[in-house]
């Protein structure tokens, strides 16, 4: 993994500033486009860069400062999967602090005519959770990303400033498409343009929360506690779903639970299992983050 971090992605002090353009299609579930937009960034350092985000209803600037990353536009959240172009196409797999704290296993995997090595996250206890990375064996090239909610193929692999990058992303779910990106540029950067990188005087700081469906929050749940039916609720029949609204902290665990919705007969029993659910932390640009988010807690009478 150590390998595959130094070798993927534009990570590191030996890292010369660089600027990219790539555009990106998102496919309804017949396979139609219903976006489709444009990621640019230039980057100097972690502290000097400026990244464009912009789309049929979306656009949105970052500016990297000494003060913290400064931003233009509503700060509205956009769609999961955009949140991820940046790191599949630049990031690194995972900083080598994570790295250092993690426990990996490997796999062989197949993918049409090629042999990969699949690296996946375990618990202490051994059990894989969370995201995969399948590398071509000979040179640790990143091929497939699998995270909890997509799957996302790298294509057309190039190498630039000793590293591995992908010219073309195919984002999918149970073999369907969700989103494709090509890379259209990438080069590095020697224009001295000072004004490039400060905000505009109405940038805000950036939130640090994002916020992120159920669906995909679900498919990162690391540890669940089985929610325990009140027995006076399951004798007078009744069942349904407690919706909470919950904020995960970067390092997974669950905080600022509030219920929002279901019957109040099972809230207390949705509330208490909850509190003690760990997920697996969401990286936004290869960086944990604060999640805010709903939790579905369905109770049957089977269950």
């Amino acid at each position: 993994m150590r390998l595959a971090a130094r070798t993927n992605g534009l990570a590191g002090d030996d890292v010369k500033p660089w600027h990219l353009k790539a555009t990106y299609q998102s496919l309804d579930e017949q396979g139609n486009v219903k976006d489709q937009g444009t990621f640019e960034e230039f980057w100097v350092s972690d502290k000097k860069f400026t990244r464009t985000l912009t789309g049929s209803s979306l656009t949105e600037t970052e500016y990297g400062t000494e003060k913290g990353i400064m931003v233009s536009g509503p700060q509205n959240p956009p769609p999961d999967l955009l949140y991820q172009l940046r790191s599949q196409f630049v990031g690194s797999l995972q900083s080598p602090e994570s790295i250092e704290r993690s426990s990996y296993e490997l796999k062989q995997h197949e993918a049409g005519k090629v042999n990969l090595d699949c690296l996946s996250m375990v618990s202490a206890n051994g059990i894989p959770y969370g995201s995969v990375w399948c590398l071509d064996p000979e040179e640790a090239i990143l091929r497939i990303s699998a995270l909890p909610y997509a799957q996302i193929l790298h294509n057309s692999i190039i190498r630039f400033q000793e590293r591995f990058i992908a010219r073309d992303l195919k984002f999918t779910k149970q073999g369907r498409v969700l989103q494709t990106a090509h890379l259209d540029r990438i080069e590095l950067y020697s224009i001295n343009d000072e004004a490039l990188f400060q905000p505009p005087p109405e940038a805000s700081a950036k939130r640090l929360t994002v916020s992120i469906g159920a669906g995909v929050m679900a498919g990162m749940l690391v540890k669940k506690t089985r929610p325990e039916y009140p027995l006076y609720a399951k004798e007078a029949r009744i069942s349904g779903t407690v919706v909470l609204q919950a904020k995960i902290s970067k390092t997974g665990s669950v905080e600022d639970l509030q219920v929002i919705g279901g019957p109040r007969e099972l809230q207390n029993a949705a509330l208490d299992a909850v509190k003690h659910w760990v997920y697996q932390p969401y990286l936004l640009n290869n960086e944990p983050v604060e999640v805010q988010t709903t939790i579905n807690v369905i109770f049957t009478f089977g269950g």
